[in-house]
């Protein structure tokens, strides 16, 4: 693949380095071997996960030399805010975004409320904006390994949850190594997200192995296996995972423990805070769309991720699942979703913003729409073909070849000015 780039570290303080992306500095923390100053690195998520000889970077380098500037304009260009006619509200909403200033809960509802297309398109327009200024145009993506669809659990809006009917799987630890070896060795990601249901068959000792293995390739390991004891967190930072995706699904307790029964939203919670002071990279957020939200819940939603601290917010899109018992509830609209990014790119400048890969399913543009709208990471799925369609967490999957999904993917970026810098500390 890899859209992904090596920078020079040219300074050391401490445990943070300092990377230089042709002229761009970012931080990142070091923690992977004994990096010095002049070396070549790989950085994902503001962390060093390996090192290149300088032979080879300079050989990368040479090739986006030029390509790395002509992209920057391309997004310059288009994080620019057209003028056009817009509500006069929404106008003194984003002033106050533009001072800095904390907007109210109902200015946010407002925003969330928004119609029109004027007015849905200065939304978007600004959220990327304050991207752009933000984060430049550096854009990390993520490739994704589900390694088993099967789940102790029965949420009532999962796809895979423990009732349903389903041809189950289970990869082998040797197998999920394989696969990793060939999405980071062949394909070239520099960050794998392992994600699985709640499967307790692989024990503290078998994640263990895993994760070591796969962090030895010189990638980032980032962990997708949800509400875990404390100590098997622990321990699998310890063998080198760096990243944690774990959302709270909503903000509204009643919701969550009606739709997650046996389950608390408190304890949630409290594993995601644990995953922050541990070290992990965060990834949080929730499901939109849930059957029973309001605009209000949502808004609570945004506001209750920002308050987490994360590194990276991720919401996904309520899409039933037949068979569960939320099959025929409606599924969000794409506009709702993009509104969401928008708001939380508002409130959270710093932040990463996720595009998942079930955004996909709601909208074929959905993609790109959600990066004109202020996200800037993304996910490519490389689940073997033998098991990818069995992972129905919800239904109507976009299946793609890996290969050619890599390929549309890198198109869109390229076509948005994206460039692979690591988007740093």
């Amino acid at each position: 693949m890899c859209y992904a780039i090596p920078g020079k570290l040219v300074e050391i303080k401490k445990n943070i380095g300092i990377v230089d992306y042709f002229g761009e500095k970012k931080n990142v923390l070091l923690d992977y071997g004994n990096a010095k100053v002049g070396d070549y690195i790989y950085a994902q998520g503001g962390i060093l996960v390996n090192t290149i000889s300088k032979r080879e970077a300079l050989e990368i380098l040479e090739t986006w030399k030029e390509l790395f500037f002509e992209l920057k304009k391309t997004d310059e260009k288009l994080a620019e805010i057209e003028a056009s006619p817009s509500s006069k509200n929404l106008l003194a909403v984003l002033q106050e975004v533009n001072l800095n200033k904390t907007l109210t809960k109902d200015e946010l509802l407002y925003l969330f409320a928004l119609k029109g297309k004027n007015n849905l398109r200065l939304l978007y327009e600004t959220a990327n904006n304050i991207r752009q200024k933000t984060h430049g145009n550096a854009c990390c993506v993520h490739g994704i390994l589900e390694f088993s669809n099967v789940c102790e659990n029965n949420c009532f809006y999962c796809g895979i949850r423990k009732e349903r009917k389903l041809k189950r799987y289970r990869m082998g630890v040797s197998e999920i190594i394989d696969a990793a070896k060939y999405a980071c060795g062949e394909l070239g990601f520099k960050a794998l997200v392992l994600q699985s249901g709640e499967d307790n068959w692989y024990t503290e000792d078998k994640l263990t192995t895993i994760v070591s293995a796969i962090r030895k390739l010189g990638v980032l390991v980032f962990l997708s296996i949800g509400q875990r004891n404390k100590t098997t967190y622990k321990r699998l930072y310890e063998a080198g995972s760096r990243a944690a995706l774990l959302r709270f699904e909503t903000s509204n307790k009643e919701i969550f423990e009606t739709l997650r029964p046996g389950t608390t939203l408190a304890s949630r919670l409290e594993l995601i805070r644990y995953l922050k002071e541990l070290g992990f990279i965060l990834a949080t957020g929730f499901i939109s769309g849930l059957p029973g939200e309001t605009s209000e819940d949502v808004i609570n939603n945004i506001l209750l991720t920002k308050s987490l601290k994360p590194d990276m917010h991720s919401f996904g899109p309520f899409i039933p699942a037949q068979d569960t018992p939320l099959k025929d509830h409606a599924t969000i609209r794409p506009d709702e979703m993009l509104k969401t990014i928008a708001i939380s790119r508002l409130i959270d400048k710093d932040s990463n913003i996720l595009v998942t890969t079930a955004l996909e399913t709601l909208e074929k543009e959905a993609k790109r729409k959600a990066l004109l709208a202020g996200a800037n990471s993304l996910m490519i799925n490389v689940t073997p073909k033998a098991y990818k369609n069995l992972y129905r967490i919800y239904d109507g999957r976009v299946d793609k070849d890996i290969n050619k999904n890599i390929k549309e993917t890198i198109a869109i970026l390229r076509s948005l000015g994206r460039a692979p810098a690591d988007l740093g500390l």
